[in-house]
């Protein structure tokens, strides 16, 4: 075996492994999740059927395995397909590529992380809000007999109360929420008409109180 054929060997052993087809695939399942917050309620329904998410699922992966695929061969054709010379140069720009592709890989998983810990804390928040908002609920209620119903019909008009705070405040405010960096004073307070609207939603409104209900 010649020098030149030892070395192409040895560059085909520790050739690049980039991260362009998680890349791809991360990108592509951004895609479809901007299309899906476009798209109206009633197209929306479809959408969440567990097969179609699967297929979405498994279309990012199939197009990012193509893309990782591609490049592999690329990076084949650059050693053994290439010129005697000059196959070094081509091999040393797919390097270049490969590692500025594994650290926006770093960069997308760190934004992953970040977002995913934020919506927990957000989700965390919300959650100890209804709590409260329903144990208030059911402390004024001063005859036993109702706290079944209060149980029923509280936490489901506090998770919309809680909901429409998330809607007026924010994910980030509500994952810093009765935190040193986010003061309660600094949130937008519910309104009266935001309990009308979830009082109405459940049809728990008095007969006087509909007709004022925007």
């Amino acid at each position: 075996m010649s020098t030149q054929a030892r070395a192409k060997l040895r560059a085909w052993m520790h050739r690049p492994r980039g991260s362009l087809g998680w890349i791809v695939a991360i990108v592509a399942l951004l895609v479809a999740a901007s299309v899906y917050r476009a798209l109206s309620p009633s197209w929306r329904m479809p959408m969440r059927d567990p097969a179609v998410l699967l297929s979405l699922l498994a279309l990012s992966v199939a197009l990012g395995w193509a893309v990782q695929r591609g490049f592999k061969r690329t990076v084949g054709k650059a050693i053994f397909n290439g010129q005697e010379t000059g196959w070094q140069a081509r091999l040393a720009l797919l390097r270049s590529i490969t590692r500025e592709s594994n650290r926006l890989m770093s960069v997308l998983l760190l934004l992953v992380l970040l977002g995913a810990g934020t919506l927990w804390l957000a989700g965390r928040s919300v959650a100890q809000i209804v709590e409260n908002c329903t144990a208030n609920l059911q402390a004024q209620v001063d005859v036993p007999e109702n706290d079944k119903l209060t149980a029923l019909v509280g936490k489901p008009v506090c998770t919309c109360l809680a909901q429409t705070f998330l809607q007026r405040n924010g994910v980030l405010r509500l994952a810093l929420f009765e935190t040193p960096m986010q003061e309660v004073s600094g949130l937008k307070a519910l309104t009266p008409a935001d309990e009308q609207r979830c009082l109405a939603q459940f049809d728990l409104l008095p007969e006087e109180g509909r007709a004022v209900t925007p």
